[in-house]
């Protein structure tokens, strides 16, 4: 197969096994439609507030009170913004919290929370009840994590500084675990209209993180709990691979897709890798079906 001309040629790797090669290269030179959701502090009219900074605003249909705008939206600037009423969020990095599930009152930990937007879509869904514990490695990505944490005023959310991979809690203490690892993010080339070069040992050292990180929050849940890996890249050493490796005893489950969302399954075979079957029920999130950003999602329990 012969792909098409890009300004991102990294992504020839992926003509096997996206089912749209053309496609997927012409989504990921549009730019980026913004997204926003309203938190639990956002009067009533909030829904005409956003039509009024934004008349072209339309719902997502899979999630309350959250709104697509064009791509020259800023809503960063907005008062209501400022305020805490809305936060401005990728809308396929929605996801991760939609399937970890988080329900009130549970103990919670985001292993690698900055710069915080899954930590509040995950509070938010806790209702402000229970422990969000938010991890962040980098002390200097704290203060965004921070400052988010405050602007919304999450007031279930402790942070704590530590590196995720020798994060010190007592085995099986929390309910869920979110671990949306660092990784290539070459799913991101739509927002920021370039993409880094990733040698194949590039990502042999990221896998290495990825990995330690995903056993450490296996080791983390309670039996029964859900984990949920995490990252916006396409690449399946960074996905399916990390999967295949430290997945363990633990089930992959399939990943509940609401209606009007394109999901594709898990890649099993890449290269000369093939992986467990249930590495399948992992959701890839694909610019051209989705019109989003590009993301990987996998829901793994404890046994």
């Amino acid at each position: 197969m012969n792909p098409p001309r890009s300004d991102f040629p990294a992504l020839a790797r992926y003509a096997d096994i996206v089912d749209d090669f053309d496609a997927f290269v012409a989504a990921c030179h549009r730019p980026l439609p913004r997204a926003v959701w309203a938190t639990h502090a956002a009067p009533p009219d909030i829904a005409e507030r956003v039509r009024a900074h934004e008349p072209d605003a339309r719902p997502i249909p899979w999630l309350a009170n959250a709104w697509r705008l064009p791509h020259t939206a800023r809503p960063g600037l907005w008062p209501e913004f400022c305020l805490g009423w809305l936060h401005t969020q990728e809308e396929a990095t929605l996801w991760p919290a939609r399937v970890l599930g988080a329900k009130p009152g549970e103990r919670i930990l985001d292993l690698c929370a900055a710069p915080g937007n899954k930590t509040l879509r995950i509070a938010a869904d806790m209702e402000h009840t229970g422990t969000v514990i938010a991890n962040e490695r980098s002390w200097s990505r704290m203060s965004s994590l921070r400052n988010n944490i405050d602007r919304v005023g999450a007031r279930n959310v402790v942070t704590v500084c530590s590196d995720g991979i020798r994060f010190d809690a007592e085995e099986q203490s929390f309910d869920r675990v979110l671990v949306d690892v660092p990784c290539s993010c070459e799913g991101t080339v739509r927002k920021k209209g370039r993409m880094r070069y990733t040698s194949p040992e590039d990502r042999r050292m990221m896998s290495g993180i990825q990995v330690a990180l995903l056993r450490q929050a296996l080791r983390l849940v309670r039996v029964g709990g859900v984990v949920v890996y995490a990252t916006c890249t396409y690449a399946p050493e960074e996905n399916e691979h990390v999967l295949d490796r430290a997945a363990g005893e633990a089930a992959i489950e399939p990943v509940a897709v609401p209606d009007g969302v394109v999901a594709k399954p898990g890649v099993v075979v890449f290269g000369d890798r093939v992986c467990r079957p249930d590495v399948q029920n992992g959701a890839r999130i694909w610019p051209h079906d989705t019109d989003t950003g590009g993301f990987f999602v996998a829901k793994l329990r404890r046994v």
